[in-house]
């Protein structure tokens, strides 16, 4: 199952750690630095939305089983 929020996770914090380690090694241009911030912006983001994905798709299946048991 292909989970496109995950792999622009992954896609992003790929470039964030490849910006880092540029920095680890040369000063950032200012573009750089902007760019990392961006990037972590929309990590909280997606990362939140990944948790809100992942929940609407188990809570279905703990609602079917919770209406069994209750039956």
């Amino acid at each position: 199952m292909t989970d496109p929020t995950f792999d622009l996770i992954n896609q992003l914090s790929n470039e964030r750690n490849f910006l880092y380690r540029l920095a680890g090694k040369q000063h950032i241009t200012e573009t750089q630095l902007n760019r990392i911030h961006e990037i972590e912006g929309r990590l909280a983001t997606l990362w939140d939305a990944h948790r809100r994905e992942l929940v609407a798709r188990r809570t279905p299946e703990r609602y079917n089983d919770a209406i069994r048991r209750a039956a």
